[in-house]
């Protein structure tokens, strides 16, 4: 079963519509995410670091990240081939 987890942190937000599961424990949150349930990765957020979390909201976006995880016409068009050229165009 995948979770959609929004997390609020000190320094502006972060979204993860497929994890695998979350806990907290001493005040420390876990979100694990990944391919697949046999190769996900736990990231955890220190106390001081997170402030609020929401699982599997009704609302879009119920902290108001303001993040854009769904929109996906912008990140379509990039392309490896894009990272490439821009790393050129520096070494110019």
């Amino acid at each position: 079963m995948a979770y959609d987890v929004h997390i609020r942190t000190a320094d502006g937000g972060v979204q993860y519509p497929n994890a695998f599961g979350y806990d907290i424990k001493d005040g420390i949150l876990m979100v694990e995410v990944g391919d697949d349930a046999d190769h996900a990765d736990k990231i955890y957020f220190a106390p001081g670091y997170w402030q609020q979390y929401v699982v599997d909201p009704y609302g879009e976006d119920p902290l108001d990240l303001e993040l854009d995880v769904f929109d996906d016409d912008e990140d379509e068009e990039y392309e490896d081939d894009d990272v490439e050229e821009d790393h050129d165009e520096a070494d110019e």
